[in-house]
């Protein structure tokens, strides 16, 4: 059945990147089916999620709903919108699409997983039309700051409906490949139904500076640089970016040296495809560098964010067995901080300047251009699309309100703007456009082998970085302390300094313990005379010290 033909409702469901910066899905449901644009990762926030690697959508509903999938469509590689992709397939076995680059580089994802029995590969070419299911999907081409990135257009039997991805609207971009507006105003005399557009730079007045333009930039830092050794940081991803350090380092008779696991693979995945130019004669790896002169050297890394394994952490910390700074070298991070990584980015340029090392970042030299649009970028995609309804996605709620003012600012409709969060359902039918029930969708936390941690595990956690304290209770046959409670300690307090305050606390819950003893007589509950105990030793902890670490307590029951 052709989706001009086919009947019922459109329902789209946010399963993330709704108040976020990260972690990106978008679900779309026709005649009971479902594709999933994009399943992306977010970086955590150590202070509030420890010991996470990763957070991922929720996957809870998805699965409930798993035979009814009929495609995952990733709108270009970056990690946020394609990162999350084994651990989907480990759930949901489907089709991958997306541009040749996005799938080179979740072939690798899915290969390193062994997943690949699990999924096949299929390229969208720009500009292609195909059908998924009773999805008839088009991809148009959109600048990134990844190449081949794509803006997925689905005509579905309530209209089109518009997925930007990331974006910025690059007149000048590296590979010369630009965003097709004249498609996307086309679509709009035809009629959008629905845009969902990036959000990340809506709070940024004015056009986000060519990539281009980076180039400039760096030809002439190495230039003046001649006699050091140059590193420079950036996402492995950012492929315009690595193009352009490469070029750079060629013309000044350097030779470019990948350094890092993602971003050794990425270089050798977009030099197959021919998405990178790097001549052989002009590559080196890490082990080879000694013998040359830092003169002769660029280095390209990861690290941008300040991720604690990736290669530029490891080279702050003096802990990468071939790379050790000095004053002979200069270091650019050709970059800028995702929001919640400010404080390890720069805790990670501290690093490094100690070691003598010159860095040089955003805040000195135009040595980054983000790749998502500003306000004039996003005010020329509206005027393009013109749609009935809008939905900001890909953003924190700040971004998706701004975003939502400027639609209102280009003349939509109150009413026709929507600014949701994640777990919200539209619902399009007849031409109108409803907010359904929504699902859950909490944070997914991915960490180490076993299952994921939930938000439960995560809180206790939080509550074990004030410290730890447990208390042991030993009851004989008749329900009375065999001996003075045991405290145990952990991060709370200097307990040799403080053994006074140990003893007092000992004391303190012997007493709470006495008095429910006597007052249970030869009843005695271990479950109540365990939660007897844990509240007195709390109060007592926390009126004592004003801190407030996590309690346990144990009796043990004699004869």
């Amino acid at each position: 059945m052709s989706a001009a033909r086919a009947k019922g409702p459109v329902t789209v469901t946010f399963l993330g990147g709704l108040g976020d910066v990260g972690r990106n899905c978008t679900v779309v449901e026709v005649n009971g089916k479902l594709l999933v644009i994009d399943f992306g990762v977010m970086f955590p926030d150590p202070a509030l999620m420890p010991g996470v690697r990763q957070v991922l959508p929720d996957m809870d509903w998805l699965n409930s709903r798993a035979s009814d999938v009929v495609g995952l469509v990733v709108t270009h590689g970056h990690e946020d919108h394609l990162g999350g992709v084994p651990h989907f397939l480990r759930n949901i076995e489907v089709p991958l699409y997306g541009s040749a680059l996005s799938m080179a580089l979740a072939k690798h994802k899915v290969t390193e997983a062994r997943l690949g029995d699990r999924t096949s590969f299929h390229v969208l070419g720009d500009g292609e039309r195909r059908r998924i299911g009773p999805f008839d999907v088009e991809a148009l081409p959109i600048t990134h700051s990844v190449p081949q990135s794509l803006c997925i257009v689905l005509h579905t039997p309530a209209g089109a409906l518009v997925h930007t991805g990331d974006f910025k609207i690059d007149e000048a971009p590296v590979d010369g490949r630009l965003t097709d507006l004249a498609r996307l105003r086309e679509l709009g005399d035809e009629g959008i139904a629905l845009l969902m557009a990036d959000s990340t730079n809506a709070d940024r007045p004015g056009r986000s500076a060519s990539e281009t333009e980076i180039g400039t930039t760096l030809r002439r830092l190495f230039a003046e640089r001649s006699d050091r050794r140059l590193i420079v940081s950036c996402f492995a991803s950012h492929l315009h970016r690595v193009q352009q350090i490469c070029d750079a380092a060629i013309d000044e008779g350097r030779f470019v040296v990948p350094v890092g696991r993602s971003m050794v693979n990425n270089v050798r995945i977009a030099r197959e495809l021919g998405v990178l130019d790097l001549p052989e004669p002009a590559l080196r790896t890490a082990e080879q560098l000694d013998g040359f002169d830092p003169s002769q050297v660029c280095i390209v890394c990861t690290g941008s964010q300040g991720e604690p394994n990736a290669a530029l952490s490891r080279i702050a910390a003096d802990t990468h067995s071939e790379i050790h700074l000095g004053p002979h070298d200069t270091v650019v991070l050709s970059s800028h901080p995702i929001p919640g990584n400010e404080r390890s980015v720069f805790r990670t340029v501290s690093s490094l300047a100690k070691h003598g090392a010159e860095v040089i970042h955003d805040g000195h030299e135009l040595v980054h251009t983000s790749g998502h649009a500003q306000r004039d970028e996003l005010r020329q995609l509206h005027e393009a699309c013109r749609p009935r309804w809008f939905v900001p996605i890909e953003g924190e709620y700040h971004m998706l309100a701004r975003h939502s003012q400027l639609a209102r600012e280009v003349g939509m409709r109150d009413h026709r703007v929507l600014t949701l969060t994640d777990g919200a359902q539209v619902v399009l039918r007849d031409g109108n456009l409803s907010v359904g029930r929504g699902v859950p969708a909490p944070y997914h936390y991915v960490d180490g082998a076993l299952d994921d941690p939930d938000a439960e595990v995560i809180g206790e956690r939080l509550a074990l970085t004030a410290g730890f304290v447990h208390v042991t209770i030993v009851l004989d046959k008749r329900g009375h302390l065999a001996a003075s409670p045991d405290v145990a300690s952990r991060g709370w307090i200097d307990t040799d300094e403080h053994a006074d305050v140990v003893d007092a606390l000992g004391d303190e819950v012997a007493k709470a313990v006495e008095r429910a003893a006597k007052a249970s007589g030869s009843k005695t509950d271990a479950v109540d005379i365990e939660r007897v105990a844990r509240r007195a030793a709390g109060r007592f902890v926390g009126n004592r010290t004003r801190r407030r670490p996590a309690i346990s307590t144990a009796v043990i029951l004699l004869g």
